[in-house]
């Protein structure tokens, strides 16, 4: 990088945080990138993690911004840190998650020498009690694959585009097409994001680079199964999910959606997700037929190598016996009953 762009803010590092006091100074003290602002969106937590951040902001050199606002979940959280955002590019960090020493820095190289709107890295996985080293990638050998549109990355597998933290975009490309999280959804927001993206972006990298520590079973996580009419909103999220990616798809990039719709297939309600939600099979048919009037169901077997291609076949046999079942919604509670 040239000392011109050295003195710019390149990269804008967009921390969602509620009630994680425990582990926002760990992810905080892993953003080593040195031309990057750090904005903390606090969505309104009820422990001390505003004013951790607040001490911290106080101590340290980083470029650290706290927003402080009421709780409206993850969705609405990012996008408060992309209006804030003044950073060439973006990307997006858990507070319960963490960065490799040094990767940014690469990363963001990357993006600048190739002119991209998206530069893709993996994950680390995790969890609390065996927590990754944060190493060094400096000497790290990175491959790459360069892809001349998103479109062509959609119309890929084996490229993910279920995370929205597992790259860094252009911010030029996020404000001028309005890409936005969907704060309707309670779940499959990042899979909206993501493929909102490649529908718009110019060069994608897609690197292997292992940057992002992701922390499983983290106790902060959203995640967690919950209460009756959680797992209604989920499964609702599934239905606005599936309808969301459609809609654009089909406006921006309609040669790809015979391939796509089978990646959101994944999102149809299982028979085991309407047994959680104590939906009654007359009840399950009609979300199911919701599902169906977007053209997403019944689940073609096909989905199978599309959605789960990283899958050992002992798996693939799983998901094929529940693709099945999920089309014989009679039989699946028949059998879940018995």
């Amino acid at each position: 990088m040239n000392n011109h762009q050295k003195s710019e803010t390149l990269l804008s590092v967009i921390i969602p945080c509620y009630n994680c006091a425990s582990v926002i100074e760990r992810c905080l003290d892993s953003i080593d990138f040195p031309y990057a602002e750090i904005i903390v969106v606090n969505d309104g937590s009820n422990d001390n993690s505003a004013e951790l951040v607040e001490r911290y902001v106080g101590t340290h050199q980083k470029n650290i911004r706290l927003i402080n606002k009421e709780n409206g979940g993850v969705s609405s959280a990012r996008n408060k840190g992309i209006d804030a955002a003044t950073g060439k590019y973006l990307c997006f960090v858990d507070a319960d998650d963490y960065l490799c020493m040094d990767g940014l820095t690469r990363i963001v190289d990357i993006a600048e020498k190739g002119y991209a709107d998206v530069v893709l890295y993996r994950a680390n996985y995790t969890n609390e009690n065996d927590l990754y080293p944060i190493t060094s990638l400096n000497s790290v050998k990175i491959k790459q694959e360069i892809f001349a549109t998103g479109k062509e990355v959609l119309k890929r597998y084996d490229v993910a585009d279920y995370y929205v933290w597992d790259a860094v975009y252009s911010r030029e490309m996020i404000i001028r097409n309005k890409i936005y999280c969907k704060e309707d959804l309670h779940l499959y927001e990042d899979d909206v994001f993501k493929g909102e993206v490649y529908s718009v972006a110019g060069i994608v990298v897609n690197t292997d680079l292992r940057l992002y520590c992701y922390v499983q079973n983290s106790n902060h996580s959203s995640t967690h199964r919950q209460s009756i009419e959680r797992q209604r909103l989920l499964i609702n999220s599934g239905w606005k999910a599936a309808n969301y990616r459609k809609q654009y798809i089909c406006d921006r990039c309609p040669e790809v959606y015979s391939l796509d719709r089978l990646k959101y297939m994944r999102w149809v309600c299982t028979p085991m997700q309407a047994k959680e939600a104590q939906l009654s099979l007359d009840e399950y048919n009609a979300v199911l037929n919701e599902f169906r009037a977007l053209n997403v169901y019944p689940l073609e077997y096909r989905w199978i190598n599309v959605a789960h291609w990283y899958a050992s076949p002992w798996k693939k046999f799983k998901y094929a016996v529940k693709t099945f079942l999920c089309n014989h919604p009679r039989l699946a509670y028949s059998i879940i009953k018995s």
